[in-house]
């Protein structure tokens, strides 16, 4: 079964998933409590940064462009006021101890920036900074040999009121492929994705994970450009970085990040102008992911609790009523609660003040006809021109409505562009239509390799249906040798995150051994969770495992959806 939202095309039981796009794709963490509006200024504490490049290695090549990257960032820092340490060819032990004097230097409250250039592998789906000193005689070395990034963040992040940035320009080739090391294989090209950060910490890499830069230097001349951009916030400013470079690799190279910053930095602040604003509780419990003037932390709409948010934003537009993106919050929040008439309001307000998220919200809103007559044209008339203002979501929706012609005359060449666009910005979702567009010749020579690889890089930005569609051609062999066992992996990734074509294909897999060994008790609870959907073929499915299980292999079945159960809902 081939999924295109409610459509079947193809062939079973490859399932290629889809997702409305009008729903956030972004699940990020929010704070509860309330939190009033806070400014920070420049004077309260000196903002520090520590640049580490990484150029001549005891046992991998050099890395001749990291001392000359570390330098441009280095000036950049010192030109919009930052404290800058630098340190170059470190060992493991000489990492350690910079950090620790890093962060023993830090007033409170500081904005922390630290920037490395060198090698970096990435081995079973983490990554590891190279020390200088690195000897591997296998991959299997790497978490006690390296400095395993996940540690790195935990160490510098976490601190009460203040902000870690955190860039890594390493996006490479495996240094070690060519036989180096027996299993040299099993270090994979690129960083693998972060899925977790401490508290007011934000990641950047000079590629999207899993891909490899393709201009050396690019990135840091970018990035120290975007710097010098006075009174930007850090999300405008890695925006603009990613566009020169965008621009500069011809579209070949993406940079990316992740964000758990509790407030919006400003690096290079006007004269006698805050550094950082920091989110009330209506931003921290309605903020969209894909609103350029959001304050901290997103909420993906599937999570958003209108219970929390709606008096938590009714409070902030009291209090602040000239504020549109507060009120475009308690709009977003009002629609999850299915009061769309007051959400209509509310947008209609911000769209006249020129607000970008309300033109997506009431895009929203006409599309699925809440609060206002249903009108899929005006809904594609909202979302274009939020698009053409650089919305990456709405670029992606624009995408979507001409690839299915709702709302326009069916168009894929259209799709393509507005898919493209979005892509560019790193929007996840924009990867798996991209790949289905390609897989199946619409507006392009069918290219199941160019399919694979834009599947891939929706894959590791964690998009659920582009880990399924990437399993799905791992699993056949489309744009790739077949391999069933990391098929498995992909499908395993998408499951937990909800994703309903994972859950059967899982359940296929296990029945037959492909990928895994046979495991009934195991297929019957991936068909549960796909009939618990309305998959009338997985419930058929497990009506004919259950007829052959015992009973100890049901009362296992049952402990494994209970435990499934508490792991995702508490």
């Amino acid at each position: 079964m081939f999924w295109i939202g409610d459509l079947f095309l193809g062939i079973h039981p490859a399932i290629y998933a889809f997702r409305p796009p009008w729903r956030s794709i972004v699940v990020a963490a929010f704070m509860l409590a309330a939190m009033p509006t806070q400014l920070a200024h420049a004077q309260q504490a000196k903002s520090a940064a520590l640049v580490i490049a990484n150029t001549t290695y005891a046992a991998l090549p050099a890395d001749k462009d990291a001392a000359s990257d570390a330098k441009t960032i280095v000036d950049a820092l010192k030109v919009i006021g930052f404290e800058v340490e630098m340190v170059s060819n470190v060992t493991k032990a000489d990492m350690a101890q910079a950090i620790s004097a890093t962060k023993a230097r830090l007033g409170k409250g500081a904005t922390l920036l630290v920037y490395y250039a060198g090698h970096a592998l990435q081995f079973d789906q983490k990554n590891y900074l190279a020390p200088v000193d690195l000897k591997l005689a296998r991959a299997a070395e790497l978490p006690t040999a390296g400095i395993a990034l996940e540690q790195l963040l935990d160490d510098l992040g976490g601190r009460p009121s203040a902000s870690t940035i955190v860039i890594i320009d390493a996006a490479e080739k495996n240094p070690l492929a060519g036989g180096k090391i027996a299993d040299a294989d099993s270090i994979s090209d690129g960083l693998a994705r972060v899925t977790s950060l401490p508290s007011g910490t934000l990641l950047a890499y000079s590629a999207a994970p899993g891909s490899v830069a393709t201009k050396t230097g690019n990135y840091a001349s970018a990035l120290a450009a975007a710097f010098k951009a006075r009174g930007k916030g850090l999300d405008t400013v890695l925006k603009m970085t990613r566009a020169r470079v965008v621009v500069s690799s011809g579209g070949n190279q993406i940079p990316w990040e992740t964000t758990a910053l509790q407030q919006s930095v400003i690096l290079y602040p006007e004269e006698d102008k805050p550094v950082a604003e920091e989110p009330n509780a209506c931003d921290l419990s309605a903020g969209h992911p894909s609103d350029p003037e959001r304050v901290g932390p997103s909420v993906d709409y599937a999570n958003l609790d209108p219970q929390i948010a709606i008096p938590a934003c009714e409070k902030a537009v009291a209090t602040e009523p000239g504020n549109m993106r507060f009120k475009v919050e308690l709009a977003r929040a009002l629609d999850k609660a299915g009061r769309g008439e007051e959400a209509a309001v509310l947008n209609a307000e911000a769209m006249k003040a020129n607000y970008i998220g309300a033109y997506h919200n009431m895009g929203n809103l006409y599309r699925k006809g809440l609060g206002v007559e249903q009108n899929l044209e005006k809904a594609f008339d909202l979302y274009l021109y939020a698009a053409e203002r650089g919305h990456p979501e709405d670029q992606s929706n624009v995408g979507f409505m001409y690839m299915r012609g709702d709302g326009v005359a069916k168009d894929y060449q259209k799709a393509r562009f507005w898919f493209e666009k979005a892509a560019a910005q790193n929007w996840a979702t924009a990867y798996d239509k991209l790949g289905l567009l390609y897989l199946n010749g619409w507006g392009v020579g069918k290219d199941p390799d160019r399919a694979f690889a834009e599947f891939g890089k929706g894959a590791n930005l964690g998009d659920a249906p582009s880990l399924v569609n990437y399993a799905n051609c791992l699993k056949d062999g489309v744009g790739t040798r077949k391999d069933a066992r990391r098929a498995y992996q992909y499908y395993t990734q998408a499951a937990h995150l909800g994703s309903q074509a994972a859950y059967i294909n899982l359940g296929f897999l296990n029945l037959s051994g492909e990928g895994t060994e046979k495991n009934l008790t195991e297929a019957a609870f991936w068909f549960t969770l796909s009939s618990r959907e309305g998959n009338e073929e997985a419930q058929k499915r497990l009506n004919q495992v259950n007829a052959i299980l015992s009973d100890s292999e049901k009362q296992k079945l049952q402990e494994r959806l209970d435990q499934w159960s508490r792991r995702r809902f508490g």
